[in-house]
């Protein structure tokens, strides 16, 4: 389980806010992972976590990018090629379970992985965009640039 404490804040409300959100569905999966024999339903959701997640990196990744790149973060072209790594893990791990079927087994390892990742991306990556941005874009619901 991830347990959200402000190392992991960037400076952004709106990045934060979905940071929180993507935190929040993946320890969901991981509770949902603690049962030994999940039923379809259980199955079919954390399916649709799968989904959310690959969601996620379209929505949140180009937004991020675009915000450290209008506010000249020097973690940009790194969060860019993190942000393609975990593009390119989902769509494999998709790939993976169409071929194998969702298998809890591959469902554990994909939030052992993604749980590892997230937490080290924010806090590596994503956070130095706080000292890049004005403090009154720090507290602005509305980050992302015009």
């Amino acid at each position: 389980m991830i347990l959200w404490s402000e190392q992991f804040e960037t400076g952004s409300a709106v990045l934060d806010r979905q940071h929180r959100l993507l935190i929040d569905n993946i320890n969901l999966l991981g509770e949902h992972l603690q049962n030994p024999n999940p039923s379809r339903e259980e199955t079919a959701f954390a399916r649709h976590l799968v989904d959310y997640l690959e969601a996620y990196a379209l929505v949140h990744f180009q937004g991020e990018e675009k915000c450290m790149d209008s506010f000249r973060c020097p973690a940009h072209a790194e969060n860019l090629k993190e942000h393609e790594r975990f593009r390119d893990f989902i769509r494999n791990y998709k790939r993976l379970c169409e071929l194998e079927g969702f298998k809890t087994e591959l469902l554990r390892d994909l939030h052992t992985v993604i749980r590892s990742w997230i937490q080290r991306h924010i806090l590596t990556i994503d956070t130095r965009l706080r000292p890049c941005l004005p403090p009154a874009r720090q507290t602005s619901s509305d980050l992302l640039p015009g």
